[in-house]
């Protein structure tokens, strides 16, 4: 006997809601030298010293204030004018590309860099209209640890690595009995016994190999990122014992990072 993944998973997904059916977030703050991250920017101008910056009013460039050196600004687009470049700030400012500032682009690398030295924090978990949230508490080299939040009042421990631009994090639910029988409850739409699932749930709790597993890729943000959701999927033989356990099929979620 073999469990649908699909099931497990939406399951799964549902019991572990803790904050409530809006899903509503506040963006992460991902800084970048003196800048937040923004979504659309594709880098940063840096002055390096004094210098003018401008508002086009018409076809005409017009001084609107000095940037100060050391100040670091968003740049969101670049602008060829009269034979100069010209980086949009933001709020109708723009910097002049000369001696006097210096652009560094928002790099594929950078990315890669930024998340991977920040991965600590608050994330949020979504699949479909089901929002879950999971703590990575600790951050040592390339491994990580913390706490998923399963249902109203527990949570179960996490670990994982970042390799390249992959976060692989395994949810474990230990010798949780109670929080492995919710997982498999969906065993009963099968005909197993009550019973029997919570025989199965003590079976599981003392194996210590029973666990969730999320994968998410960081790829053109700091602060959301493609995933996949994988249950195990169960195999059970005529006595209903577990003979087998396997990494069931990807379930694609949301992973938004949120502080």
């Amino acid at each position: 006997m073999k469990h649908a993944f699909q099931m497990a998973a939406a399951i799964c997904l549902a019991a572990a809601i803790a904050l409530g059916g809006n899903g509503q977030t506040v963006d992460a703050a991902v800084q970048w030298g003196q800048v937040q991250w923004k979504q659309g920017m594709i880098g940063k101008v840096v002055i390096l010293r004094d210098t003018p910056l401008y508002r086009l009013n018409g076809a005409a460039w017009q001084t609107a204030m000095t940037a100060k050196q050391g100040r670091e600004y968003r740049a969101y687009s670049q602008k060829r004018a009269g034979g100069a470049v010209y980086y949009s700030l933001g709020g109708g400012l723009y910097a002049k590309q000369g001696a006097a500032i210096q652009y560094v682009p928002f790099t594929k690398d950078e990315l890669l860099a930024l998340v991977a030295r920040s991965l600590k924090g608050q994330y949020i978990l979504q699949a479909g209209n089901e929002s879950v949230p999971f703590v990575i508490e600790r951050q040592k080299g390339n491994r990580l640890f913390g706490w998923y939040l399963y249902g109203q009042n527990m949570s179960l421990p996490l670990e994982g690595r970042i390799d390249g631009a992959t976060v692989t994090l395994s949810i474990f639910f230990n010798d949780n009995a109670e929080a492995i029988a919710d997982s498999i409850s969906y065993l009963k739409a099968y005909n197993v016994p009550k019973e029997e699932i919570e025989k199965i749930a003590e079976q599981l709790a003392n194996s210590g190999d029973y666990a969730m597993q999320l994968q998410f890729s960081i790829t053109n943000s700091p602060e959301q990122f493609a995933g996949q959701f994988r249950f195990l999927d169960l195999y059970l033989n005529d006595r209903y014992d577990v003979v087998k356990m396997t990494l069931g099929q990807p379930m694609d979620v949301t992973v938004k990072k949120n502080d």
